[in-house]
């Protein structure tokens, strides 16, 4: 059994599915959730994960108590497995692992069976061996909506642009707030040079915002009709060929499970801040590479240019 530990919002949430559901297949044995974050954290952030067809279920206080213990049948089996697990096997095969947060690992990839495991796991190339099996599981449990249908055949029907603004609390964090509006411009003049009829769908977390500040040309749809059901948003995501995403994992789901073959993502060179004293009071005086996030199929489009405005 391998138990992976769930927490924060939407996007945290499908990377660490993604990644157990694929550590756990390629050890041909079972995946069980860790919720006890929610316990606590409800008001802040929802669990998500119950919308998608995984047949996961809760691991049990006990259950992550004997594995973390290396809990056995016998007192000789537990010593045995104490001195295997603590002292013989190499970091990221120990009964408890936890993925640092200042550095990119794919060591993790490589645990034991019985292991419960903590991270973020931001990056496709965590579940990468699995990629088709996890996506098969990350799809709606439930069908859209009469209105998400009709709007499901109506961005399919055209060069329709998914654009994502990520405001809300970013705006407080010098480390997460780093898509300018001029990253913006410069992401629709890389695809008006390349591509025609092109309409652009907006999608955020302040809609009043993106209306009083972006300015286009292109015609415009704002995507204001299914709050605050914001995973109704992520349905739609996935049917868009273009995508323009900021550095959030909601739309970096959205666009990885888009399902044309031929898709278009840009996204930013830098998933955060790169400056080394921003970095440093973030990450207890450490400067962190998240170059990671963002595969290499994806366009990268210059974000944190001198010059820039930031959003505030």
């Amino acid at each position: 059994m391998i138990v992976v530990k769930i927490f924060q919002g939407p996007g945290n949430q499908m990377f660490q599915v993604a990644y157990g559901l694929s550590v756990a297949k390629s050890l041909n044995t079972e995946l069980k959730l860790d919720l006890s974050w929610y316990d606590e954290y409800s008001h802040h952030r929802q669990f998500i994960l119950n919308k998608f067809n995984l047949n996961l279920q809760v691991a049990t206080e006990k259950e992550i108590y004997d594995i973390v213990t290396c809990n056995a049948s016998n007192f000789i089996t537990y010593q045995w497995n104490r001195l295997n697990r603590m002292h013989l096997r190499p970091y990221y095969q120990r009964p408890q692992v936890i993925e640092p947060v200042d550095r990119f690992d794919l060591n993790y990839t490589k645990i034991l069976d019985n292991t419960y495991v903590e991270g973020y796991f931001a990056s496709r190339e965590f579940f990468e061996r699995h990629e088709n099996f996890a996506k098969q599981q990350l799809t709606f449990k439930d069908a859209p909506s009469d209105i998400n249908k009709k709007m499901i055949e109506q961005i399919r029907s055209e060069n329709a642009v998914a654009v994502s603004f990520r405001l809300g609390d970013f705006l407080a964090y010098p480390l997460h707030n780093i898509c300018s509006l001029q990253y913006y411009e410069r992401c629709i003049e890389y695809l008006t040079a390349r591509y025609n009829n092109l309409k652009l769908y907006i999608f955020s977390d302040d809609l009043n915002w993106v209306k009083t500040n972006f300015k286009t040309t292109l015609p415009t749809v704002y995507m204001d009709f299914n709050a605050p059901d914001y995973m109704e948003d992520l349905r739609l995501l996935t049917h868009f060929k273009f995508h323009i995403i900021p550095n959030s994992t909601f739309s970096w789901w959205g666009a990885e499970l888009a399902d044309n073959k031929d898709k278009i993502v840009l996204a930013p060179q830098y998933w955060l801040n790169p400056d080394e004293h921003v970095q440093k009071d973030a990450f207890d005086g450490k400067v962190v590479d998240f170059s990671h996030v963002v595969p290499n199929d994806w366009i990268k489009i210059p974000n944190m240019v001198e010059g820039d405005t930031y959003i505030a």
